[in-house]
């Protein structure tokens, strides 16, 4: 080291009395005194040094030096000195690129980018002045990244139109034009392939006047495996590489290559999968590359993820399930497949689509036309954007998000201008003038018949889209340049169920050979429905949806376009579908297919009532059943009028089942589908009965059987026989069946001399129900009344203590709400038991109790009608013979009787012979006495005894809703030896002839 002064003075001294040991790595190691801004050395006393040793700046460019690009080195005698990237900025890269000769600096890559020599130390430059030397900014650093500089005076070369990324034409880049331009003049093969990665050799060919060079090493980017869109690769010398994701400069990594792959422009770069042979990784693009193995990049094997580039090569567009080629749902083929586009997009993707497709512009849209997407197969593209009307396809999707359909948002739909509509004009559906609508806001046209052959083939292709067939004619209106095309079909449009009612049904549409459904999302349930309703001649469309789709219909036609000027949906344009799938499809109630019907087993013009609503029978609830709608129904069924029956089957219902409320009549209505159903809606509730008063009911009248005798009709409280005139096995197993009686066995004639005959006559064939079989036709004179006989044998009806207790059939029990007193006589006469005393219903939850419904002109109880259902009160009857008398007193006291289980007093006074008549059944010598604290407070019974009886329980009488008024009564009797002539507690009784005798009497 040498110290010299020949250096002029500085301007700003820094250190004083310095002290160094020579084993400081830096002067400002070593001990020192501050200058003052202001302080200065003696000018014979500052230090200058000269090294023995020599310091060279270079760039390294993949082990090439004497370039303007490459990493920052500094050689010296000990190695090369790396400069950290650490703080590395422009205003020092300039000062590098500067000291060079190489100008200003043009670009900083990132760490990595170029390869360079292995440093033995590293070092930050932290210059503090205005050194004229970069080596005098170092300070040593253990820093791991180091710095790179290209300048604007770099060479840069590229490669075009070879066969792979390491040939071709050689071209240079000139900063000062901006421009690349051909470069004819041989430049070292070395210095053009190690800058591209291509090897550290090559060599020129001459070829039709240019130079084409070939590197050693051979590079092509692999080609997607998907038609523009997939993970990038690259085959480097036979192997296969993968680009490794970054989120920096992938833009124009993915423009570079688009382009290269012949793509067009680039769409979205993305993560890929997970790639074990990563090599290029940050990659760092100009944008203006031949071939991404152009661009900078870290060149080594790694594991990372993929990148995933998506050109607009990939994309298209199409409008589907619409009137045409120019119109329908918004998808675009999007990484290979066709996807939906969401309708959170701007209006200018229309114009952008109708564009595209060469449609013109897009026109308003005023209603639904297509048939949705299909939500659960493929994910929507939500948050495409636009900048303008002018936009291309692949502007739009710099956002776009791929997510599942939402249920509250729909796909896009579009209509352009350039789309077009045909109808036939007249009354045929597929015959007449042609009418041809647009979109443009022009006024309509029609098919000119002129130039022929051009016109006729759109006559033949009309023919065809209108599901009309082939072309039959093409000729020239009348008196008009228009053509008038026939095709060979014809198109209809009806409503179709399983019942093969007219006014209600899925819309079946049959044309050119073929019949099918609608799409029920372009249907329109108000103007479409409306139509085929006045169509069909069945009044106006309801709200409802039918129960279940009518399997033998396909979606045929996803759509139906209607002129404003069209009246008859067979004249409307139905566009086929072709691949998509709809449900449900469309479907039309119109008013006139609401009916209302009555049903209950034994009564016509009586019962439940129902309506047919919705392609259903459902019964109409009891709180909805007002004066009004009976009214109606009753009309409907040509049953005169509603009359209120407290008795009828329904009373007293308790159970619940889903019904029909909100139906609201007007007074002048005769049909239920003139009433108001707008508000119509289901619920649980009590179902409704009703009476009319047209109600009728056939019935036997036989003592001796529930299930044979003569026939009679009921009608206005008045009984008449039915003639046997026109009854045969068909008509009487009907009966029978009506009857619950089983199956038929035969039937005779009774001959009768009376004028009372049921005007009805009777022919069963092919009917279900007997009031089926019913005609009005007058029965012919001179006639005999029917005796039918079937086979049932109708099982008992007892109570469940002899001749008290609860009503059991085969250990079922019987509802109270339908029974009257008549009704309980008639149960204890059956059973010997004397006439009733009393019933009473208890509350008792039950599902499977027997109902009945008497009219009171049966003479058995399983000549009623019966049926089964839930019950909450059942029925107990104590009958008179079920009586049992004591006293408080031995004979005598107060009067107590049984007869439900519990004693009660009787009510007084009593005369002397009914206290005789008490006295003689009561057995008093015998008695056990009665304790007044057990006996029921109320007192129900009272005797009363006709003029003429023979015993004392033909006198009992249950008070009902009376009060006694005389307190309990009170007997005394004479105490007496066991009498045999006593009468006994069970009497017989019999029935002669309809008179009622003692058991001592004659049976007539």
């Amino acid at each position: 080291m040498t110290l010299y002064k020949n250096p002029p003075p500085p301007q700003q001294y820094l250190m004083d009395e310095v002290k160094c040991t020579s084993k400081e790595e830096s002067l400002w190691e070593c001990p020192y005194v501050s200058i003052t801004k202001k302080g200065k050395c003696d000018e014979s006393s500052f230090v200058a040094v000269e090294c023995s040793g020599g310091v060279k700046l270079s760039l390294n460019l993949n082990r090439q030096r004497d370039t303007c690009a490459g990493v920052v080195e500094f050689t010296t005698d000990n190695g090369i000195i790396g400069v950290c990237n650490k703080n590395w900025d422009k205003s020092k890269a300039n000062k590098i690129c500067q000291e060079l000769g190489c100008g200003d600096h043009h670009y900083i890559p990132k760490p990595g980018m170029f390869k360079g020599q292995q440093s033995k130390q590293n070092v930050l430059l932290n210059c503090v002045s205005d050194e004229k030397f970069s080596w005098q900014c170092m300070e040593w650093s253990d820093c791991q990244e180091r710095a790179s500089v290209i300048c604007s005076n770099h060479r840069r070369f590229r490669l075009r139109d070879g066969s792979d990324a390491c040939s071709g034409l050689v071209e240079e880049y000139s900063f000062e034009n901006k421009s690349w331009d051909l470069q004819q003049t041989n430049v070292k093969p070395e210095v053009i392939c190690t800058q591209l990665n291509c090897g550290s050799t090559g060599n020129f060919t001459k070829a039709n006047g240019t130079n084409r060079l070939t590197c050693s090493d051979r590079v092509k980017l692999h080609n997607f495996t998907s038609e523009c869109f997939g993970d990038v690769s690259i085959d480097v010398n036979g192997t296969n590489y993968g680009v490794c994701y970054s989120d920096q400069s992938r833009e124009k990594m993915g423009a570079v290559v688009c382009r290269e792959l012949g793509c067009g422009d680039i769409v979205r770069v993305k993560q890929g999968s997970s790639d074990s042979n990563g090599f290029l990784s940050n990659v760092d693009c100009q944008g203006d590359e031949r071939s991404l193995w152009h661009c900078l990049a870290i060149r080594k094997k790694k594991q990372c993820l993929g990148t995933k580039v998506i050109c607009s090569g990939s994309l298209d567009v199409r409008l589907r399930d619409g009137l045409g080629r120019c119109s329908g749902r918004v998808e675009v083929k999007w990484e290979g497949s066709w996807r939906s586009m969401g309708s959170d997009g701007n209006i200018m993707i229309s114009d952008m689509v109708c564009q595209h497709l060469n449609c013109g512009e897009s026109s308003n849209i005023n209603r639904e036309l297509f048939i949705e997407g299909e939500k659960e197969r493929l994910e929507w593209l939500w948050n495409v954007r636009c900048r303008s009307s002018s936009a291309k396809l692949h502007e739009c999707f710099d956002n776009t998000d791929l997510k599942p359909p939402r249920q509250i948002k729909k796909n896009i739909e579009i209509i352009c201008k350039k789309e077009e509509l045909k109808f036939f004009e007249g009354n045929s559906s597929c015959k007449g003038k042609v009418r041809i609508e647009k979109f443009d806001g022009t006024e309509p046209d029609w098919l000119p018949a002129k130039p022929v052959e051009e016109n006729k083939k759109k006559a033949t292709d009309i023919c065809s889209a209108m599901q009309c067939g082939s072309l039959v004619s093409f000729e020239t209106e009348q008196n008009t340049t228009y053509a008038k095309v026939t095709c060979s079909g014809s198109k209809r449009v009806t409503l179709q169920n399983p019942f093969g009612e007219k006014c209600w049904g899925m819309v079946k549409v049959c044309g050119d050979g073929k019949c099918g459904g609608v799409c029920s999302n372009t249907w329109r349930t108000n103007e479409d429905s409306k139509m085929i309703c006045e169509n069909v001649g069945c009044g106006n469309p309801i709200r409802a949806q039918l129960p279940l789709q009518i399997n033998n219909l396909s979606a045929t036609y996803r759509s139906v376009y209607c002129s404003e000027k069209v009246q008859n949906m067979n004249m409307c344009n139905f566009i086929p579908n072709e691949n998509s799938t709809c449900e449900p499809l469309a479907q039309v109630i119109c008013t006139d297919s609401i009916k209302a019907k009555l049903e209950d087993p034994r009564d016509k013009c009586a019962g439940k009532a129902s309506l047919f609503y919705a392609g259903k029978w459902t019964p109409i609830c009891q709180d909805s059943l007002d004066t009004n709608l009976k009214n109606v129904i009753c009309k409907e069924l040509l049953c005169g009028e509603n009359i209120n029956d407290q008795n009828d089957w329904t009373s007293h219902e308790e159970s619940k089942s889903t019904g029909l409320s909100r139906i609201r009549c007007p007074a002048s209505a005769n049909s239920v589908s003139k009433c108001d159903l707008e508000e119509v809606s289901e619920k649980e509730c009590i179902v409704g009965y009703l009476k009319c008063t047209e109600w009728e009911r056939l019935l036997l009248y036989n003592k001796k059987s529930a299930c044979s005798g003569p026939v009679y009709g009921l009608r206005n409280g008045k009984t008449q026989q039915v003639s046997s005139s026109g009854w045969g096995r068909e008509e009487g197993q009907i009966l029978c069946e009506y009857l619950k009686c089983g199956n038929y066995i035969s039937h005779s004639n009774i001959t009768k001399n009376t004028d009372e005959w049921w005007k009805k006559a009777y022919n069963c064939s092919g009917k279900k129900n007997i009031w089926g079989c019913e005609s009005n036709d007058q029965p012919n004179q001179n006639q005999q009344q029917l005796n039918i006989q079937c086979d049932s044998k109708p099982p008992k009806i007892l109570l469940s203590n002899n001749c008290t207790g609860e009503v059991l059939i085969n250990k079922e029990h019987v509802c109270a709400s339908q029974w009257d007193d008549g009704m309980s006589n008639k149960l204890c006469e059956s059973l010997n038991c004397g006439k009733a005393l009393h019933r009473w219903a208890t509350e008792s939850v039950k599902t499977n109790t027997w109902h009945f419904s008497c009219t009171g002109k049966e003479t058995l109880m399983w000549q009623c009608g019966f049926r089964k259902d839930s019950c909450k009160k059942i029925l107990s009857v104590a009958c008179k013979d079920s009586v049992e008398f004591s006293s408080t007193e031995k004979c005598g006291g107060k009067l107590g009787i049984r007869y439900k289980g519990q004693w009660e007093y009787v009510c007084g006074k009593l005369t002397e012979a009914d206290t005789k008549k008490v006295c003689d059944v009561l057995k008093c010598n015998d008695q056990e006495l009665l304790d007044e604290e057990k006996i029921a407070k109320e007192i129900k019974v009272k005797i009363d005894c006709p003029e003429n009886h023979y015993n004392i329980f033909q006198c009992m009488h249950h008070l009902k809703d009376d009060t006694c008024s005389y307190g309990p009564a009170e007997i005394k009797c004479e105490g007496k030896k066991k009498n045999t002539d006593a009468i006994h507690f069970n009497i017989e009784s019999f029935y002669c002839s309809g008179i009622c005798f003692a058991a001592a009497c004659l049976l007539a």
